[in-house]
């Protein structure tokens, strides 16, 4: 019985590793943005409008999906959602990927948006139920320092890439 006590912490922090993943792509995907904008602004002659709404859209999707995320957990559980979360994620990742004009941009950032909010909301309640009591809080702090990381390599990123010659977006 002691062995299996010793064993399933590490086990669990390695759980909230990976599904905190989610909290970083989050971070990283708002945080970006701001670098990227420097090259979209120019590259697609973006009004300020449109500027705001390719910064604003993915947070405005991620508020709406996680209220879904609720109804979606009860129906399919957290994994399922975490899982689900994933593949949304990835799909606007490469609708990001191919964009060619501002209007597919729009689409991918809504489409990372509708993943980052199921995993916002599936995510700390996820490591929660799978955390001993006695080290509940400090792993569910690990999404948030997740989604902090996540922003801070993001804006390294950005000052990394804005000192490369501008070759397209």
């Amino acid at each position: 019985m002691r062995s299996v006590q010793h064993g399933a912490p590490c086990f669990v922090y390695t759980l909230a590793f990976f599904s905190a993943l989610g909290g970083f792509l989050f971070g990283y995907d708002t945080g970006v943005v701001s670098g990227a904008m420097l090259l979209l602004k120019r590259e697609m002659n973006l009004s300020s409008l449109w500027q705001e709404l390719l910064v604003s859209i993915t947070v405005g999707a991620a508020a709406i999906s996680s209220l879904a995320g609720g109804y979606l957990n009860g129906l399919f559980g957290r994994r399922i959602c975490i899982l689900i979360a994933s593949f949304i994620f990835s799909a606007g990742g490469i609708i990001l990927g191919v964009a060619h004009n501002k209007e597919v941009l729009l689409c991918g950032r809504l489409t990372v948006g509708l993943g980052i909010g199921i995993a916002s909301m599936t995510v700390p309640v996820y490591i929660a139920e799978v955390s001993p009591s006695h080290l509940r809080g400090q792993l569910v702090t690990i999404n948030t320092l997740f989604i902090t990381g996540g922003q801070f390599i993001a804006s390294v990123v950005d000052g990394a890439f804005s000192y490369l010659p501008r070759d397209g977006w």
